[in-house]
């Protein structure tokens, strides 16, 4: 009976922790949108390139070549909570790397700043102001 009751805490405990990857998406506002551009500056530009074209200069070496963001469909899906969860986790069979050592903030923004490289997304969010 104590393993049991062991193990169900323990299941809790990793549950809990993996609670805040799947945390509704907070709400884009302009600030968050700043914070993920610096956010893509710092850990993203050197593989998908500064127009986010899949071009950055770490990701010629790679194979797959990085998601083009402009027009390649998104791998895991094109809701900023799928984007959260890719940038959190990272991509199996490919060069990305989860980035869950980010402030949740910030991936967050960075979830958005990259949807905002489509043309697509970008009248959907000019549609919500």
């Amino acid at each position: 009976m104590k393993k049991h009751v062991r193990l169900i805490s323990v299941l809790s405990v990793l549950l809990a922790s993996q609670a805040s990857l799947f945390a509704a998406a907070p709400a884009l506002n302009d600030k968050l949108l700043e914070k993920g551009k610096a956010s893509y500056a710092a850990n993203c530009l050197v593989c998908h390139g500064a127009a986010g074209d899949g071009n950055g200069p770490a990701g010629a070496a790679l194979n797959p070549k990085p998601r083009n963001f402009i027009k390649d469909a998104y791998k895991k899906g094109d809701k900023v909570e799928q984007v959260f969860e890719s940038i959190s986790k990272g991509l199996d069979g490919t060069g990305m790397v989860g980035f869950s050592h980010l402030p949740e903030e910030d991936r967050w923004g960075l979830s958005y700043y990259v949807l905002s490289f489509n043309p697509k997304n970008t009248k959907k969010s000019k549609a919500k102001k």
